[in-house]
């Protein structure tokens, strides 16, 4: 099996890269088969059947010799007690110094002559937080690195058949939560869904066989329909004297299981979902790209609201393509991509396409690294943040989700995170302008605080000069900021405050958060009892954004241990038509029943007086300050409550 490895490597290398360079990826090879000849992996293979795979994927992705030479190194150091400065001696500082950088991040731990290349077992959230920072900072200096690693992971997740099934379970998550939005993100579209269905099918087994049968059945059906769509697609742009290729591909797996889950919400079955192929036209330049365009929407009617043009707006990952979604073939919606041979390198690999173009003059590194800028701007914000166990939730929701696009009103343009505020918004342009917004207009229209951005708003944020961040921010039953960026500015902003003005607004805070969920408990005893020196202790952090209310609530719960049947509230308002009903749809939108309701004329309006059943403290907490955002309430607090 080595010996085949072997063979199909440099038959991949030889391809396109000079008889030099072959030379040196040979001696890496000769180098880390000796060094490795002693391990086996879990599956009873030798060791070295892994870093020879690692480095055929990335001679798949026609990567340059030094990448191909590391990943085959890529182990040695720590598993091998190899030194840097043997490999540098060796093979230079290029190749050296891509094994370190792989070497710093999550890697095998061997400890006799039968191991398993796995990352560290890391029960700590907070050393997983370290590997994974360190895994971004090496990608913004060389981008190899990242490659190397996930061409790494790529080949552990086709040999996980032989882990146990805790470790086949921990890894195939981390694959889906980090390293397959990381290959998104990265444009490196053949690691993102290989990597994703590998990891389906130890995460959703059941669903994976049930996916992989429902295709099996219908791919004789699905292949003649796209050879039909594309015969006719060809044969329309070959009239207007268009050369290209057309090719009609199935949808991936675990893509096509989120189709499934998506239209099973609307009552349709399998044999409803048409749209399971897509259709791809490559051409030779970027006119023909409209040009095929035109030709397409004659052939075909396209659906209104699903083009979306990434020759013009490319993505930051460097993808450029038209997509369109046409009533194909017996009236099927199919999406068709068109892009130029060179786009189609890029969308395929990312930031991979570098090395592939690197002798023409302005690929060269100066372009190379702008295209990493994006990237390097996303992490660079991060480098304060700590490494404890809310770093990998940072990661997620601020890399490596999907972006939206929207506009400030001079028309530039701003990536946000899927699911932004307004909020988000303003520290994403600066932080002085998010500390200061008071409030938003969404194309126009003023929207609160805590709305939801749309691909392509435009946003405008109105400040008040010196006003601060306030701490209900950082409350996420209100919603206001969903980046971990935005909450770490709001709380770099309280920590600067000064200490006594931070501990007066905590017990500000905590003292009417007893108040109004008449908790009698005094304050110095509830500080106690939740292990903090001092009530001072408990307010700083609370006062600075650390704590927020729904986290003291928790903790409070936690010793209090009451189970609440029933509350009675009272809600002072203001007299205007509706507000009763917005009070009762927030409690109803709870889930929870509301069995006695009364009002009574007080001087100011009126005071509504609620009986509800209760789950307990956190829920009545989060229904309280969801109220006291409606427009017209002026105090809201607990009058009676029944505890079981």
């Amino acid at each position: 099996m080595v010996t085949t490895d072997k063979t199909n490597l440099i038959s991949k290398v030889e391809k396109y890269l000079s008889s030099e360079d072959l030379e040196k990826i040979r001696q890496s090879l000769e180098f880390a088969i000796e060094s490795h000849k002693d391990q086996k992996r879990k599956t009873g293979e030798p060791y070295i059947i892994h870093p020879i795979n690692t480095a055929i994927y990335l001679a798949e992705m026609k990567m340059d010799w030094p990448t191909i030479s590391a990943a085959l190194l890529h182990d040695v150091i720590e598993d091998c007690q190899v030194e840097y400065e043997e490999l540098e001696d060796k093979f230079g500082k290029e190749v050296a110094a891509l094994v370190d950088g792989v070497t710093k991040l999550p890697t095998i731990k061997i400890t006799s002559s039968t191991q398993e290349n796995l990352i560290p077992d890391s029960t700590s959230d907070i050393s997983r937080a370290a590997t994974i920072r360190k895994l971004l900072l090496s990608t913004t200096e060389d981008a190899r690195v990242i490659l190397i690693k996930l061409a790494d992971r790529l080949h552990n997740m086709q040999t996980l058949f032989a882990l146990d099934e805790k470790s086949q379970s921990r890894i195939a998550l981390e694959t889906m939560e980090i390293f397959a939005p990381l290959a998104h993100r990265l444009g490196i579209w053949e690691f993102k869904w290989k990597l994703e269905d590998e990891a389906f099918k130890y995460l959703l087994p059941n669903s994976y066989k049930k996916v992989a049968n429902l295709i099996s059945g219908k791919r004789k059906e699905r292949e003649n329909y796209a050879k039909r769509a594309t015969k006719l697609l060809e044969e329309a742009l070959a009239k207007s004297s268009i050369n290209c290729l057309v090719e009609g591909r199935a949808k991936h797996l675990y893509s096509i299981y989120k189709k499934i889950e998506k239209y099973s919400i609307l009552g349709k079955k399998f044999d409803e979902i048409h749209d399971l192929i897509a259709v791809r036209i490559i051409v030779n330049s970027v006119q023909d790209c409209y040009a095929s365009l035109g030709v397409l929407h004659e052939l075909w009617r396209p659906i209104p609201g699903e083009f979306d043009d990434y020759i013009a707006n490319p993505k930051e990952s460097m993808y450029q393509s038209i997509h369109s979604t046409v009533m194909c073939l017996d009236s099927y919606p199919v999406e068709i991509q068109i892009r130029t041979k060179e786009m189609h390198d890029i969308a395929e690999r990312g930031i991979a396409a570098h090395w592939q173009y690197k002798d023409i003059p302005e690929n060269l590194d100066g372009a190379y690294m702008n295209k990493l800028n994006w990237f390097r701007n996303l992490i660079d914000w991060q480098i304060e943040l700590p490494e404890d166990e809310n770093y990998i939730d940072s990661i997620k929701t601020d890399i490596l989700k999907e972006r939206i696009y929207c506009y400030t009103p001079a028309g530039d343009i701003k990536s946000i995170p899927e699911g932004s505020t307004p909020i988000d918004f303003a520290y994403e342009v600066h932080t002085e302008l998010g500390n200061n917004a008071s409030s938003a207009l969404i194309n126009g229209q003023n929207m609160p605080l805590n709305s939801v951005i749309s691909n392509g708003d435009t946003i405008e944020i109105i400040k008040s000069k010196n006003q601060g961040p306030k701490l209900d921010w950082l409350n996420p039953d209100l919603g206001y900021v969903s980046t971990n960026k935005s909450r770490f500015k709001i709380r770099q902003w309280f920590r600067k405050e000064e200490k006594t003005l931070n501990i007066e607004r905590g017990i500000d805070v905590i003292s009417r958060l007893v108040n109004r969920l008449k908790i009698n408990t005094p304050l110095e005893e509830l500080s106690n009892e939740l292990s903090y020196e001092s009530l001072d202790e408990l307010a700083l952090l609370v006062g600075s954004g650390v704590i927020n209310t729904p986290t003291l609530v928790k903790k409070l719960s936690g010793f209090l241990n009451q189970q609440i049947e029933n509350i009675t509230i009272k809600i002072d308002v203001a007299d205007r038509v509706g507000l009763i009903r917005d009070v009762t749809n927030i409690i109803s939108n709870e889930g929870l029943n509301i069995t006695g309701i009364s009002t009574n004329e007080i001087d100011t309006g009126k005071s509504i007086i609620i009986t509800v059943d209760s789950n307990g403290l956190e829920q009545q907490n989060k229904i309280y300050s969801i109220i006291e955002t409606i427009d017209g309430v002026d105090n809201i607090e607990t009058i009676n409550r029944n505890n079981a």
